[in-house]
């Protein structure tokens, strides 16, 4: 129950095992082709589409590596680890960031976001959806306004949303968009999946410095995704079968459904937390539905705590990251997540604090949850 890697459905895992097939090979390029197809309808756009053999922090530098150059002035929103990372990217890349500090567990408020865009001519505007330190989402559609009125481009870290939260990549302005397998499209970790809008495209071919990335240029991948028969450099093939058949069932269960589905786990188990009186790190209008961050109360241990959860329940949870940490716990519910997930999770944290001396109602959150996904209603 940690917010990535996610549990794998049988199938997803069985794909793996398939004998590969060569890279080049027509049958492949089919797989591809319908993969590149279906992710394009879950990241809702037409643009180019680009999974690649790596993690989420190898989407962060290319989705910048193409559009950055050295001296570009980039405006970062930073509320969380991982927003800084993507600061860090773009400063290893050359360019000058400006960050706009933003409270761990608060979201950016597009006002405040035009007022510093209009301060300064700046090439970019990066962001992350949901920062996995925190489980807090930003208002990504908003910002997407504020971006394409001052005419910057427009860079989303969807690493802990795509496949779990609604992210419209073409209606909501976003130019550069990236996401890793392991989240909410639950597949094993292994590719890095990154989308180039038009506007993008268009930077990228304007470039007057060197690329600073050979594998990441997406000038030497557009004709492969375009025609997967050509080659540029191999494929993970096996990782392609497990995201074909990860997408496949995301398109089956619908996505507005399977955003539903996330929505509900996530009322249900921030709800069950707070029932038992503990704290959320972030205000319920701010929290994305894909993981949620509790603050531990007084004298609970965290290391012992979550031990406590493995050893006699079977149940992982993830613990804080950056100035978080040993303050809270982070619990994943998206990608396949279900109501006995959620259960068995509440269970284990309900006898982890009963062995540490927390004092509350026990079942309290057991049967809050179950309340709320009976009833089939967010609270």
């Amino acid at each position: 129950m940690i917010p990535g890697p996610t549990n794998v459905a049988p199938s997803v895992l069985s794909a793996l095992a398939r004998p590969t097939l060569s890279h080049a090979s027509p049958a492949f390029a089919n797989i591809l082709s319908e993969t590149l197809s279906d992710l394009k309808k879950i990241f809702k756009t037409n643009g180019l589409i680009l999974p690649l053999a790596g993690s989420g922090t190898l989407g962060d530098e290319i989705a910048l590596a193409n559009v950055i150059e050295p001296g570009d002035r980039v405006l970062a929103l930073c509320n969380g680890y991982f927003a800084e990372r993507l600061a860090d990217v773009a400063s290893t890349l050359g360019a000058a960031v400006d960050k706009l500090q933003i409270p761990w567990g608060a979201v950016a408020e597009p006002a405040e976001v035009a007022s510093k865009l209009a301060s300064t001519d700046y090439k970019c505007l990066l962001t992350v959806h949901v920062d996995t330190s925190t489980g807090a989402a930003n208002p990504i559609e908003s910002l997407g306004k504020v971006a394409r009125a001052k005419e910057v481009l427009y860079i989303v870290d969807a690493v802990c949303s795509i496949g779990g939260m609604n992210v419209q990549v073409d209606d909501w302005n976003i130019d550069v968009c990236f996401t890793g397998s392991q989240k909410a499209l639950a597949v094993p970790p292994g590719l890095a999946i990154i989308c180039f809008g038009e506007r993008a495209l268009k930077v990228r071919d304007a470039r007057k410095s060197l690329m600073t990335t050979y594998y990441g240029d997406l000038k030497r991948w557009a004709p492969v995704m375009a025609e997967p028969t050509k080659y540029f450099a191999t494929h993970p093939v096996n990782m392609i079968y497990s995201l074909h058949e990860s997408c496949k069932m995301i398109l089956s269960e619908g996505l507005e459904a399977r955003f539903l589905r996330h929505s509900m786990m996530a009322s249900s188990f921030r709800n069950a937390m707070r029932s038992i009186n503990l704290q959320l790190l972030c205000e319920e209008k701010a929290s994305a539905s894909t993981l949620t961050v509790v603050k531990y109360p007084e004298a609970v241990r965290d290391a012992d705590f979550r031990k406590t959860l493995v050893d006699k329940y079977g149940i992982t949870i993830a613990g804080g990251l950056g100035p978080l940490s040993q303050k809270v716990f982070r619990v994943g519910h998206m990608g396949n997540v279900n109501h006995n997930d959620i259960f068995a999770t509440i269970a284990a944290i309900e006898g982890g604090l009963t062995q540490q001396g927390y004092d509350f109602q026990a079942g309290t959150g057991i049967a809050t949850a179950n309340r709320i996904l009976n009833s089939g209603k967010i609270h």
